[in-house]
């Protein structure tokens, strides 16, 4: 049961008003409820021809800053969120009708024309609008007169809300318009709302035009979403699937995604940089964006860097190769755990998790194929670990099997420490080096038999 009843106000304000003048400078536009603004010029043309004619009677809904504030408990989430807009020196939040708010301030200074043809005036008159005439500063004096005192604006205006409200209210209002998940996330009043938000802004010309070009996908936070796909494979990897129910858990008060942020933004932001300065047009798709980011996650996780400017460029242009002869690949396939068979192209169309495992093996093969063997990828780690490549690359070595008990490795544990235990041939206290020729991947059980005599590191 809701916690209070919502309380509001209508109220009608002429376009001659001092509060319609100054009503978008003084309501916030929170992107949680609201877009930027999104009308083109005949959706604008339209709704001020028919908002000066008595034809559009839709309300602008808003919450009232300092009301609202004076209802919750100082220092409380709901506290802060109003107290917030208020340093902003904003009056109300825009729950709906920004796109009619922004329209009537452009219509005012003469930058949204209204439709020609003839008008009638309050007294009887009729005024004949053309190309010449048909911007508020062209138009005839006492047209201009007769609309600032007959045109109308109704305002509701909400005076108890919590965060929840608003939420509430934005999807009750858009009730009769299909939201998409991430516009109906992106409506919840968590931090971590406004982090993704922020983040999308940050990133979006350096890294998601690129496959995310239009206004469309932009307006319908498809952007967005990718942004939380990717903060969620930062905090748990490619072992979790990145569907709508781990998204929605990021969008809980303190949730692990939001813990782990700053590792995310880090790597978002650096990704978007190395996408931004070495992409072209072959990269459009959002799979391979993805993809990408897998593997450059991989190599930071693994204290891998591009030694030279230039060798991130040889990166991209190998991944790139890579990643078409990997979707032409038809042979190399994966059995989801409902049996049905998978390639690597029809894995990219979904993020569950063994299919994003199954593409993120097949990354680090290829890659593990080139690290050690060309100059455009250098380690910084002197390490006591068998990184992931490295582990692959035993199990590759060892035809499969363990090297004491001849047990087969299945492809799918050789990352599973529990079962299987990389060590040092010659024990890393003793000289040995982490290396390919030092090391062998063991079953777990017959590693713990071994005297100290061989260390061992998972």
């Amino acid at each position: 049961m809701p916690n209070n009843r919502m309380v509001f106000k209508d109220e009608n304000h002429k376009l001659s008003s001092a509060f319609i003048k100054d009503l978008q400078k003084r309501t916030a536009l929170d992107l949680s409820f609201q877009s930027e603004a999104r009308w083109d010029n005949n959706q604008k043309t339209k709704y001020i021809t028919n908002l000066t004619t008595g034809k559009a009677p839709s309300k602008i809904i808003v919450a009232n800053v300092n009301l609202c504030l004076e209802r919750h408990n100082p220092g409380s989430d709901d506290w802060k969120y109003f107290a917030d807009w208020k340093k902003e020196n904003k009056d109300d939040i825009s729950i709906d009708g920004n796109n009619r708010t922004i329209t009537i301030d452009e219509y005012l200074n003469g930058k949204v024309k209204i439709k020609n043809g003839d008008y009638p005036l309050s007294d009887g008159r009729v005024v004949s609008i053309d190309n010449s005439n048909n911007t508020w500063y062209s138009h005839p004096e006492e047209f201009r007169e007769d609309i600032l005192e007959t045109t109308q604006v109704t305002v509701s205006r909400y005076i108890n809300c919590s965060r929840q409200d608003l939420t509430d209210l934005f999807l009750n209002i858009n009730d009769g318009f299909t939201l998409n998940q991430q516009e109906k996330r992106n409506a919840i009043l968590v931090p971590y709302s406004k982090w993704v938000r922020k983040l999308t802004k940050s990133t979006y010309k350096e890294l998601l035009s690129k496959v995310f070009p239009t206004d469309k996908q932009r307006y319908r936070r498809v952007i967005d979403e990718f942004i939380v796909s990717m903060s969620i494979y930062t905090t748990f990897g490619h072992t979790t699937t990145i569907q709508a129910d781990s998204k929605n858990k990021a969008y809980k008060d303190n949730s692990s995604v939001y813990a782990s942020r700053d590792r995310a933004k880090k790597l978002i932001e650096d990704f978007a940089k190395f996408v931004d300065i070495n992409s072209d047009s072959k990269l459009k798709d959002s799979s391979t964006l993805f993809n990408m980011f897998m593997a450059f996650v991989y190599l930071n996780d693994n204290k891998y860097v591009f030694p030279r400017f230039e060798s991130q460029h040889k990166f991209y242009d190998w991944f790139m190769k890579s990643e078409n002869k990997r979707i032409g690949d038809t042979k190399s396939t994966m059995t989801t755990p409902t049996g049905e068979t998978r390639t690597y192209a029809s894995c990219n169309s979904t993020m569950s998790a063994p299919e994003l495992t199954f593409r993120f093996n097949q990354i680090i093969k290829d890659l593990s194929n080139v690290i050690g063997k060309v100059n455009w990828i250098a380690s910084t780690d002197s390490r006591r670990m068998f990184n992931q490549t490295e582990r692959y690359m035993l199990w590759e070595k060892q035809g499969g099997k363990c090297t004491i008990t001849g047990k087969l490795i299945p492809e799918s544990e050789i990352n599973d420490n529990s079962k299987w235990a990389a060590d040092h041939i010659v024990p890393f206290s003793k000289g040995g080096k982490t290396i390919i020729d030092n090391g062998q991947l063991i079953d777990k059980t017959e590693n713990l038999k071994k005297s100290n005599k061989i260390e061992v590191f998972a």
